[in-house]
C-alpha cells in the first residue's frame, strides 16, 4: 500500500473580497496550487477592495471571530492545523483574540507554524490604530515568521532603515521580539550597498531588496539578500500573495532539509511574485493611461474609474504556472547573496 502524503492544513485569517484579489484571496489559490488545505476565516467582507471609488460590506467584530473559532473547535475541526497565516486585521480586539487563538492551536501541535504578516501601512502611512504596533510587538513572541515591508519594520524595531546595515539591526532587533525568520519583503537601499553579485542595473536604481534573517539552532543570525526589479503599476494583494506562498515554500525548504530553509523559500517567493506582479503591470498598462518620463512609461498613481482599478487587479490565476515553477520565471531575474 502507497504511503499517505504528509497534508497540510493553514488557518489565513484575514479579509475577503467578493470581487478581486486581496487577503484571503490572494492567499488560497496560491496556497491550494502548491497542495495546501486552506480554511478562511474573514474578518471583513467587502464586495471589493477600497482601492475602488466605493464598497460596501460588512466587519466582523472580536465577538464574530471568536464565535466562528470556536464552532470549528467544537467540531474537533481545529485539531489538524499545520498552519496559521495573518494578513491584515486592523482590529485591535480580534487581534488580541487571534494571539489566544495561536497559542491554543500550538498547544494541540506544537510544531504548528505560525506566518505573521503584520498589516500596518506602506510609504510611511500609518493605516490601522497606533494601539496595533505594540500588539504585534507583542505576537513576535509567538510567530514563527513575520514579513513586513519596509515601513513595518520600521514601525515594529523603531528603527530607520537608511542602509543595508541599518536594515540588518533592524532584523536582529524584531529577533529580539521573539521572531525567528524575518523576511522584510521590499525595502530601498542604497546603490553603494549592494553586494557586486545581485546588481540588476549599472545603478540599481530601478531594483528593490529583500532582506532574510533567520537563528539558526546555534544561536547565529544568517542574512540573505535579495535584489529584485520594480515596475511602476497600480498593485494590490503582493504582500498578501508573498506571506501565504511563504507558508508554502518554507514547508517545502525544511522538508528538503535546506540548510538556509528561510532564504531558498525567500528566492522562490520573490521569484514568484515578481513574475506574477510583472504581468500584471503588462496587462494594466492595455488599460490605464500612463505618462512617459524620458526613456520610461510609468503609471503615476492609482486610476481613479472602477473599470481601470478593475483592470489593475493582480493576475493569481493567470500566474499558475510562475507560482508552480518559480525558478523558470526567476533565473538571471532575482538575484540572492549571503551576507557575511
Amino acid at each position: 500500500m502507497d504511503s499517505v502524503e504528509q497534508s497540510f492544513r493553514v488557518l489565513s485569517i484575514q479579509s475577503h473580497m467578493v470581487s478581486g484579489y486581496c487577503g484571503n484571496k490572494a492567499a488560497t489559490f496560491p496556497l491550494q496550487t502548491l497542495g495546501f488545505d486552506v480554511d478562511t476565516l474573514n474578518t471583513v467582507q467587502f464586495s471589493n477592495h477600497t482601492g475602488y471609488p466605493s464598497w460596501t460590506g460588512t466587519r466582523l467584530t472580536a465577538k464574530d471571530v471568536q464565535d466562528l473559532f470556536d464552532g470549528l473547535e467544537r467540531n474537533g475541526l481545529t485539531d489538524n492545523y499545520t498552519h496559521v497565516l495573518t494578513g491584515y486585521i486592523g482590529n485591535f480586539a480580534i487581534l488580541e483574540k487571534i494571539e489566544i487563538m495561536v497559542q491554543k492551536l500550538k498547544s494541540k501541535n506544537p510544531r504548528l507554524v505560525f506566518v505573521c504578516d503584520p498589516v500596518m501601512g506602506d510609504a510611511g502611512q500609518l493605516y490601522v490604530a497606533p494601539e496595533i504596533v505594540p500588539l504585534y510587538r507583542q505576537i513576535m513572541k509567538v510567530a514563527d515568521v513575520i514579513t513586513p515591508n519596509q515601513f513595518e519594520a520600521e514601525t515594529l524595531s523603531g528603527i530607520q532603515i537608511d542602509s543595508l546595515a541599518r536594515a540588518r539591526e533592524v532584523a536582529s532587533a524584531l529577533h529580539v521580539l521573539g521572531a525567528p525568520n524575518v523576511i522584510i519583503t521590499s525595502t530601498v537601499l542604497p546603490p553603494a550597498d549592494i553586494p557586486s553579485e545581485i546588481h540588476l542595473t549599472d545603478t540599481a536604481s530601478d531594483s528593490l531588496y529583500c532582506l532574510t534573517s533567520h537563528i539558526q539552532k546555534n544561536g547565529k543570525t544568517e542574512q540573505h539578500l535579495i535584489s529584485f526589479p520594480t515596475y511602476q503599476g497600480y498593485f494590490t494583494g503582493t504582500g498578501d500573495m508573498f506571506s501565504a506562498l511563504v507558508v508554502a515554500r518554507l514547508q517545502e525548504a525544511v522538508d528538503n532539509q535546506s540548510s538556509s530553509p528561510l532564504a531558498d523559500a525567500a528566492l522562490k517567493v520573490v521569484s514568484t511574485v515578481n513574475a506574477v506582479t510583472k504581468k500584471t503591470w503588462l496587462y494594466q498598462r492595455q488599460w490605464v493611461p500612463i505618462e512617459s518620463h524620458g526613456e520610461a512609461d510609468l503609471i503615476e498613481s492609482k486610476p481613479n474609474a472602477a473599470e481601470l482599478v478593475r483592470q489593475c487587479e493582480l493576475l493569481v490565476v493567470k500566474g499558475k504556472k510562475e507560482i508552480e515553477n518559480p525558478a523558470l520565471v526567476g533565473e538571471g531575474i532575482v538575484k540572492i547573496v549571503k551576507l557575511q
